[in-house]
């Protein structure tokens, strides 16, 4: 009620400051918050707050650079990760630097989740978003991510702040082209079954400033040519939407297909 009210007494100005809402991005690696850029850089230029979480530095990551693996590597991607928030309009990443591949370590586990917890403490997010158990590709990593902010969504005694819903970053089953490779994939069971996608959030305003993103990650994607045929093959397969089922929700659960993670929220 009250957004349409203040609409009504100043403008729709108002309104779109009542309905200001905070994203939590939460990803393993350098270059993967490109998953849902198109999403991120919408929902920044529409006025929320986007934060991100990168849980390694992609120390152990395949390069297309002379740098080698280790610390000098994951230096150089955590540049390339503010570059790309930079690019998408959202604000500085929060870098655990935990060892890329090793996720799955009961140390590394215990870190993210502490961190994690301290993150959604101080940023105090409406929405996180995340990988589900496929972790899209199949990385270990990708799971292992998920899976801990999962825990930590649903560990609510041990929130201060208790955000409202948390998504799984999807690939419709319908979309899967022939041959995954072409858009970074590694095995079929990536994808989702069309009728388990719970939202479709329609960003293509944000895919200028997702091209832009993905030229910061140049010691994974070069050269500029590669890169280019990779996002113009997701521009083909599945345009600016960014596809989305949601997993846990205290509040906002949608009736049907929803177009906004923001649904349903105060």
């Amino acid at each position: 009620m009250l957004a349409p009210m203040l609409a009504a007494l100043w403008g729709p100005g108002a309104a779109a400051a009542a309905s200001k809402h905070t994203l939590l991005a939460v990803f393993a690696h350098p270059d993967d918050e490109i998953t849902v850029a198109p999403m991120l850089a919408r929902y920044a230029a529409e006025g929320h707050d986007v934060y991100l979480v990168t849980a390694t530095s992609g120390q152990a990551g395949d390069a297309n650079t002379d740098i080698p693996a280790g610390p000098e590597l994951g230096a150089a991607r955590e540049k390339e990760v503010r570059c790309s928030a930079r690019a998408l309009g959202i604000h500085e990443p929060f870098l655990f630097q935990l060892q890329d591949g090793r996720m799955a370590e009961p140390a590394s586990i215990e870190a993210m989740a502490k961190r994690l917890r301290e993150v959604i403490n101080r940023v105090k997010p409406d929405v996180i978003v995340t990988f589900g158990p496929d972790g899209v590709s199949g990385h270990p990593d990708h799971r292992m991510v998920g899976a801990v902010a999962t825990e930590v969504f649903q560990w609510r005694e041990r929130l201060e702040w208790r955000p409202k819903k948390l998504y799984y970053v999807a690939l419709p089953a319908s979309y899967m082209p022939p041959d995954p490779a072409q858009v970074g994939l590694s095995r079929q069971s990536a994808a989702v079954s069309d009728e388990f996608i719970t939202t479709v959030v329609d960003a293509e305003a944000g895919l200028e400033k997702t091209w832009r993103a993905m030229q910061c990650h140049v010691t994974q994607w070069a050269p500029v040519e590669r890169m280019r045929r990779m996002f113009e093959v997701r521009k083909k397969i599945i345009g600016g939407n960014v596809y989305l089922r949601l997993a846990l929700a205290s509040e906002g659960s949608p009736a049907e297909r929803e177009g906004d993670v923001f649904t349903g929220l105060d």
